[in-house]
């Protein structure tokens, strides 16, 4: 179990896409989404996602984020594309509770997440991709070690115009450094 100092991980379970959904749908959350105010997400979508993360444990790592206090769900992280190999993985964050955004809550299941890829799973490397439209996101990764790599230009189509994405990462001998 992974434990921060106001957060704790669980494994995801079916049940959970009934968070997704709703978190996907609000425009507010998923405005910061790579998808996000594209294609609606629907209840099926959303139970089908769910779905297929579970069954394909191998190369993904999906968890529901609690406030470790309330036990409530907050978010959901994980890391996929999951490469024993070249040992790298994508990270992939939503907070789902409005009320926690602004509040180092995405720093804190950052360091998390990265933490249990690089110790668990004895990862070289995490990375990500945020749209440039997403400032707080892009300080959440900086505080939590990461580093810009470059920028996919217009890669993403949203609100009728075409946004950046920000490619970061972190390496496992930076992470330790920071901590």
């Amino acid at each position: 179990m992974m434990i921060g100092d106001r957060i704790r991980f669980r494994r995801i379970m079916e049940e959970d896409w009934e968070l997704r959904y709703r978190w996907g749908t609000d425009p507010d959350i998923s405005a910061t989404l790579q998808s996000g105010l594209g294609i609606p997400l629907s209840a099926a979508k959303a139970r089908e996602q769910i779905l297929s993360f579970l069954a394909d444990p191998g190369s993904r790592a999906d968890f529901v984020v609690l406030d470790k206090e309330t036990e409530e769900p907050i978010g959901f992280v994980h890391l996929t594309g999951i490469d024993p190999w070249a040992r790298r993985a994508e990270l992939g964050i939503l907070i789902g509770r409005k009320e926690y955004h602004g509040q180092g809550y995405g720093t804190e299941i950052t360091r998390l997440i990265v933490r249990f890829g690089f110790e668990r799973l004895n990862l070289h490397k995490v990375y990500l991709t945020v749209n440039a439209d997403n400032p707080a996101g892009i300080r959440c990764y900086e505080k939590a070690g990461f580093r810009r790599d470059g920028v996919l230009r217009d890669e993403i189509y949203k609100n009728g115009v075409y946004l950046d994405r920000i490619m970061m990462s972190i390496l496992k001998h930076e992470f330790h450094s920071a901590e």
